[in-house]
């Protein structure tokens, strides 16, 4: 009896792991840029998972629009559809100004507007003086989205979820 209950729980770990890595597509990404500072630093290790519903403020995994085709990670700020503006320092969505509480004291030094098209997001660094973003290459398509970050697992002691603060939720 025990042998049987043993084999049974091994095979709903076996099923649980092979839905984790199969239907979500769990895997696990080294961050290499400066770009997400203070967010994510180089070196950081996070759990990403398959896109699904995409939305304002999400920590994605790309692949770099230009240059070379290496995974970076961007904050999305701008959904399909939207009017982006960055003025003063501060981003607007369709005229209203939004909360950006996860930046540091220094805001964006430049400025631009943009439609965003459909099937494509702008995307932005928490660092926004010294990361290429979408105020670089313009929206990005949807197809160049790889993956949602979830988690940072390491180092240990900056273990966290990297979920949307309830009060940034529109």
């Amino acid at each position: 009896m025990i042998r049987l209950l043993k084999n049974l729980v091994f095979l709903c770990f076996i099923f649980f792991v092979g839905y984790i890595f199969g239907v979500k597509e769990v895997r696990f990404v080294e961050i290499i840029s400066s770009s997400m500072e203070p967010t994510l630093m180089p070196g950081d290790r996070v759990v990403v998972v398959k896109k699904d519903v995409l939305k304002r403020y999400d920590i994605v995994l790309i692949e770099a629009p230009q240059g070379k085709k290496e995974p970076l990670t961007k904050r999305i700020v701008g959904l399909p559809c939207e009017k982006i503006e960055i003025k003063d320092g501060s981003v607007f969505i369709d005229g209203r100004k939004i909360k950006e509480p996860y930046l540091e004291e220094e805001r964006p030094s430049y400025s631009l507007e943009v439609e965003i098209p459909e099937d494509h997001y702008f995307l932005l660094g928490d660092n926004r003086n010294r990361s290429e973003d979408s105020s670089v290459w313009g929206p990005v398509d949807a197809s160049l989205i790889k993956a949602r970050v979830v988690c940072r697992y390491w180092p240990l002691k900056r273990i966290s979820l990297l979920r949307t603060p309830v009060f940034l939720k529109r």
